[in-house]
This record gives structure tokens, sequence and C-alpha cells, in this order.
């Protein structure tokens, strides 16, 4: 091995350390209450040193939120890339979400507060608005930060899996014509963002019914259901 690829493999490990690191304390703390200071010395490193590989806190909040933004990506892409039409392609997208929420929870509370409105996130203004609208995959990353200028990539590419399946299925003639893929896909996304992120006295209000989390989440689909299919 040169001297020069030992010494990347070093830098790749290090930032994998730091990165590792935030995590735990992000994690155990969440962001406000977690310094640089903090997360150098559980990484062993001089503060200084953190810097060469991430510009401020945020930057490695987002990279962290990034990591957990990927396994739900990756979910949603497993889960469709064998359903054949689009109503189940749209039901298996809504179900990687609920499942990413049961298994990683604290990687939800870290995209959660990432969403919250705490950054000013103005820098990726045309590629928040292209949230809301029909658009493709793939567009250029360019200036403001690059990891959440990813995480808002991976949310548009999911948002357009749930919408290309929906104008599949209206295609098919298994959901209702008329109806705008995006508005469902967002509809949906919002129903199911509430299940884990449900005030407490509601989660209670629904508990004394007998409906639980796995339940509430079944109901949502019948509502969907009873909403879009012919």
């Amino acid at each position: 091995m040169s001297i020069a690829s030992r010494k990347e493999r070093e830098k790749e490990q290090r930032h994998n350390d730091i990165l590792q690191a935030a995590e735990k304390l992000f994690f155990a703390r969440g962001y406000e209450s977690v310094t640089m200071d903090d997360i150098a010395r559980e990484v062993e490193l001089n503060k200084a040193t953190l810097y060469l590989y991430f510009k401020d806190k945020e930057s490695l909040f987002f990279a962290v939120v990034l990591r957990g933004v990927r396994i739900l990506a990756s979910i949603v892409r497993e889960r469709v890339r064998n359903k054949a039409s689009g109503i189940e392609k749209f039901w298996a997208a809504g179900q990687a979400y609920i499942d990413f929420a049961e298994q990683y929870p604290e990687f939800l509370r870290l995209y959660n507060y990432f969403q919250s409105g705490r950054f000013d996130l103005e820098s990726m203004k045309d590629e928040m608005e292209a949230l809301i609208s029909y658009a493709h995959t793939g567009f250029a990353l360019v200036s403001g930060d690059d990891h959440a200028k990813e995480i808002v990539a991976l949310r548009q590419e999911m948002l357009t899996i749930q919408s290309n399946a929906i104008e599949q299925g209206i295609k098919e003639g298994t959901i209702r014509p008329g109806l705008d893929p995006v508005e469902v896909a967002v509809v949906y996304t919002l129903l199911l963002q509430s299940i884990p992120n449900m005030r407490l006295d509601l989660r209670k209000a629904l508990e004394g019914r007998g409906i639980d989390r796995a339940l509430f989440a079944s109901d949502i689909r019948q509502f969907m259901s009873d909403m879009i299919l012919k």
C-alpha cells in the first residue's frame, strides 16, 4: 500500500470516527445540548481537527441525519423494486416509512429536528420547493451544505416514487382518475408521519379505544384506499 493510499484510508477512518461519535451524542442528547468540544472529547481529537472534516456542528449534524435518510431511502427502493402494480408500490413505500420509524427511532428523531424549521435552508430554496411539485430525481447539488442537499434530494426521490406509483395506478385503472399524484403522495406522507410523532394526549385517546400504532397505521391505509381506489 502506498503512503498516499494509507493516508487516505486513515483520513476516511478519522472522518467515520468523528461521525460515529457525533451520532452517539446526538442520539443521547439531541442537537442543542451537544457542542463541538463534546464531540472532540468523545472521539479523542482536538477540536481544530474536527473542523478539518466538518465546517461546523450544523454540517456534522446534517451528516448524521443523512445516514438515517439514506437508510430510509434504501428501504423504500428495496420494498418497491419487486412490486408490479402502482398501488402495490404505493403501499410498499408507505410501509417502508412505518418500519423505518419502528426500527430507527433515534434517526427519526434527528430527521424530525432537521425538518422542524430550526435550520436556515434558504440556500436550498429551489430544491425544497421541488418537493411539492412534480419533479424528477437527479438534479445537481450546488452551493450550501452538501449533506443537507442530499437529504432534500432523497426526500424528493421518495416523493417521486410515491407519485409515480399513483400515476401508474391511474393508468392501470385501479386508482380513480382525476387525482393529482403528488397531492395524494403528500397527503399519505403527512398521515404516516403523524403516527410516530403523535401528541401524547392523542395517542392516549386512541389507546383508550384499543387502537395501537399498528392498528392506526392500518386504518390510515384503509382511509386512503376509500379515497383513491376505484
